[in-house]
């Protein structure tokens, strides 16, 4: 369907990042149930038969005394409180370890994502001409399908299992109950860790589906594709005439520093070129500044003019982030600037005798 529709890219990573900020991700639910079952499976292998033995101790008490006919009817609430507690005591720490290997794997496979979008009120999930299309989906059939087969598997398994067992089975009739109840426990035992190892076989596969069946749906057009390049990078268009305009600016900007009396620098990372003309100008103005590759064509530019360049790495510093290109310097940097422009004035004075 999507290379119909023209969406044969893969995803790029700014859409996998927002179909997960909206909580779509990979997930199975076959592989979670899976690895619950295994942990429950390896938990009650350790401690079933310590739980097999209490429980068949605790059976044979309630038989021995709690059911005796005298005062039964006065025992009956004690009877079943005990048996509710002697339930959650045993069996609840198995519910607790299913219960959190359910969330553990889950959350490996979802990397533990939580997201309020994915919980949140969709009224186009409960709208019933939606969901009587659903039913029809190609997801719906294959979901069926994957019910069946497991269930299919899980029955032939159990069949086998049992059929293995029959002839034990049979002559059960010659052992005692506690015999039998741990006879009954060894198959019940070689069942669950066959069942255990075909659904974590199962589990990966439908894993595996369902992140062919993510990214699939997650494919992008050509068009889509440009389109988010332009959304993130800029219209190359438009990119190109800022860039042109930028290229303009610096341009005109460089060619002031011909004008420059002097250009003050950090030494290297910075450069400000100022204007000072007697007569014409009343306080210092900054014409050009720079940093880094800008500051490097300034100082090119005022050694191509004869323009001096004085090193002066706190005034340059103080006046940089401060300043902008046609302001005037500010008044209490008067005081620096009048002193680089009086050594400034001595270098042309001193080179006038030369000449």
């Amino acid at each position: 369907m999507s290379e119909r529709d023209g969406k044969t890219e893969k995803a790029t990573p700014k859409k996998l990042q927002d179909a997960r900020k909206k909580g779509q991700v990979a997930k199975s639910s076959d592989l979670t149930s899976a690895v619950s079952f295994i942990v429950f499976v390896l938990f009650g292998t350790f401690f079933g038969k310590y739980v097999l033995e209490k429980s068949f101790l605790f059976l044979r008490k309630t038989l021995s005394d709690g059911l005796s006919v005298s005062g039964f009817e006065n025992n009956l609430n004690n009877l079943g409180l005990q048996m509710i507690l002697f339930f959650f005591i045993l069996v609840g720490p198995f519910l607790a370890i299913g219960f959190f290997a359910s969330l553990i794997g889950a959350g490996v496979q979802t990397r533990f994502l939580f997201s309020a979008k994915a919980i949140k009120m969709d009224f186009k999930k409960i709208n019933p001409v939606s969901g009587f299309k659903n039913l029809f989906s190609k997801k719906v059939w294959v979901m069926l399908a994957k019910n069946i087969a497991k269930l299919t598997l899980v029955f032939y398994l159990a069949f086998s299992t049992v059929s293995d067992a029959a002839g034990t089975l049979v002559n059960t009739s010659d052992m005692g109950p506690e015999k039998l109840f741990f006879v009954l426990t060894e198959v019940v035992k070689k069942l669950s860790v066959t069942l255990a190892i075909i659904l974590l076989v199962l589990g990966v596969g439908d894993y595996l589906y369902e992140v062919y069946e993510y990214r699939k749906n997650l494919r992008m057009t050509k068009q889509e594709i440009k389109d988010e390049f332009k959304e993130n990078e800029g219209d190359p268009q438009i990119k190109g005439q800022r860039k042109q305009q930028h290229r303009a600016m610096l341009i005109g900007m460089l060619k002031q520093v011909e004008t420059a009396t002097v250009v003050v620098t950090n030494p290297t990372h910075l450069a400000i070129a100022i204007r000072y003309e007697r007569g014409k100008d009343e306080v210092p103005i900054v014409v050009a500044k720079g940093a880094d590759y800008i500051a490097e064509k300034i100082r090119e530019k005022a050694r191509a003019f004869e323009v001096p360049i004085i090193e002066n790495k706190p005034t340059a510093r103080a006046l940089y982030p401060v300043i902008q290109i046609g302001q005037p310097i500010p008044y209490d940097l008067y005081q620096s600037i009048a002193e680089i422009l009086a050594l400034v004035y001595q270098m042309e004075e001193m080179k006038k005798q030369k000449i």
